[in-house]
């Protein structure tokens, strides 16, 4: 495939960006790590959304992605998920919510998570899981500063909530 000049053209295109090993039919799976054979690899810090042509897209994933962007390139990233969604496609983000984490670690600073206690749950949640070099957190978010992010760059934040845990969720659509 030539990342400069491919094309999709499909009648209905879902992308799953950074998807890890949570290989999506239907979708086109990307992630900077070749974790399966069908996914596309792609360093979306560096590269962006570049092979996918404007207004290509009716449905993009960003479910744990964004926080392991550095805070200096994730407008670009949504800028460029802009970019590539068609009229009233729609994006759907997950990320960590350091409101509902600060809470947690202020009410019981011993919780744990899994096996993890005290500061290691801590680091865990706020700079990701270390475990390979692309696993760590680079920016966060709570839910008024993920909300005002989204619109600025023309995004209509259909919902934004806590998803009960740690992490925020959020559905947007590219206003036409």
């Amino acid at each position: 495939m030539n990342s400069k000049n491919c094309c999709f053209e499909v009648a209905f295109l879902r992308l799953n960006l950074c998807c890890g090993d949570d290989v999506r039919d239907g979708y086109i799976n990307i992630d900077v790590r070749k974790t399966k054979p069908s996914v596309l690899v792609i360093d979306l810090e560096k590269d962006l959304l570049k092979p996918f042509p404007d207004n290509s897209a009716d449905e993009i994933i960003a479910r744990d992605c964004v926080e392991h962007i550095s805070w200096r390139r994730v407008e670009d990233l949504l800028r460029d998920i802009h970019r590539v969604l068609r009229c009233s496609g729609r994006l759907y983000v997950q990320v960590p919510d350091l409101e509902a984490i600060a809470k947690k670690v202020i009410l019981n600073p011993d919780f744990c998570y899994g096996d993890l206690c005290g500061w290691k749950a801590i680091s865990f949640w706020v700079y990701g899981a270390q475990d390979y070099p692309e696993n760590m957190h680079k920016t966060g978010f709570t839910i008024p500063t993920l909300k005002k992010l989204m619109e600025s760059i023309g995004f209509e934040v259909e919902t934004i909530q806590n998803d009960g845990g740690t992490n925020i969720i959020c559905w947007c659509r590219k206003k036409c």
